[in-house]
């Protein structure tokens, strides 16, 4: 049974990011809806630390859009996830804005980057870990979940960044919080 206890307590001490996940989806859920309505956005009411962020929304389990930096852009965690979750509703190139109807099914997901770890190859990575390739200025993103074959899945980042494959770069294990 003592072998137990030391587990709970590893799994919970992991578990806790210091911020509460659903205040956090809220924040985002209310960006979209405020950038799609053209209604002021949410003011963040608590603060914590800033950490780049990635917003996902799908419909009908399609990516409907997804904007995010590995930079942080503005002063807390809270503002980083209004910002990313405003551009991804109406300001991801790849795809047309949520419109007011698909508001009603939207399934909303936030990534908070925990850190970024140099790496020499992808062999290693679990589908929880997520991906960066950089060539220059130039960067290529593949978030936790986002495919688990780590060849695949760095075939996409190359190709989010725009570049061909075999191009030298630097890789980057993303250690992050996706809920």
């Amino acid at each position: 049974m003592l072998w137990l206890l030391p587990y709970i307590w590893i799994a919970s001490v992991e578990l806790d990011r210091g911020y509460d996940r659903a205040a956090l989806l809220a924040y985002a859920r209310s960006a979209i809806t405020a950038e799609i309505r053209h209604l002021r956005p949410p003011v963040a009411t608590t603060r914590h630390s800033v950490k780049p962020v990635f917003v996902t929304i799908e419909v009908s389990g399609n990516v409907h859009g997804c904007r995010g930096s590995l930079d942080t852009r503005t002063d807390s965690l809270e503002n980083e996830i209004i910002l990313s979750a405003r551009n991804a509703a109406a300001h991801d190139p790849k795809h047309a804005p949520i419109t007011a109807k698909q508001l009603e099914s939207m399934r909303v997901t936030v990534t908070v980057i925990e850190s970024k770890r140099p790496i020499e190859t992808v062999s290693g990575l679990a589908p929880a870990d997520g991906l960066a390739v950089q060539s220059g200025t130039t960067w290529g993103v593949v978030l936790p979940f986002e495919g688990k074959e780590p060849g695949v899945r760095l075939r996409w980042a190359y190709a989010k960044a725009g570049l061909p494959e075999g191009t030298p770069v630097n890789m980057y294990r993303l250690v992050a919080d996706r809920f």
